[in-house]
């Protein structure tokens, strides 16, 4: 049973193979976001790039977030780093502090990744799909090649 969605097959003239003929989907469409650290390094959304002791970009996984001195370490925002203690304070409360990822560089490309054109990327299993706004967002549809016929 396939609720207010009918599938009709066909066969292709061109090539004699079946071809599946859908009714058109609303379109989801998901924007892969990152922190630009700089031209070169980023992280991911929601989380605020931070300098290590070597001087590289790694991510805090909190937003806004407060680097430690340490270059290891980040406390949420308001917080101060307590090195002494290892933990994050803001007034009496005192929680651990939380350890820094690293940052996704420009010369490091996720293999599992879709590539868009100028450098953007897209999850394994989805497509890049342009928006109206000229940007590339990330469609929930992977591209296997399969001819679909949209009505």
């Amino acid at each position: 049973h396939v609720s207010n969605l009918q599938l009709f097959k066909s066969i292709s003239v061109a090539e004699n193979q079946p071809v599946l003929v859908m009714p058109s989907i609303p379109q989801q469409i998901v924007q892969v976001k990152v922190v630009p650290c700089d031209d070169t390094a980023s992280c991911p959304d929601g989380s605020t790039c931070c300098k290590t002791k070597e001087g590289k970009w790694a991510c805090c996984p909190l937003p806004e977030a407060v680097c430690c001195a340490d270059g290891s370490h980040c406390c949420p925002q308001n917080y101060k780093c307590n090195e002494q203690a290892t933990s994050c304070v803001k007034g009496e409360v005192e929680i651990p502090w939380y350890t820094k990822l690293p940052a996704l560089t420009s010369d490091q490309s996720d293999l599992s990744a879709v590539q868009c054109d100028g450098g953007t990327q897209c999850p394994e299993h989805t497509t890049c799909c342009k928006l109206a706004t000229g940007e590339w967002g990330c469609c929930p549809l992977e591209n296997h090649g399969l001819e679909l016929l949209l009505m």
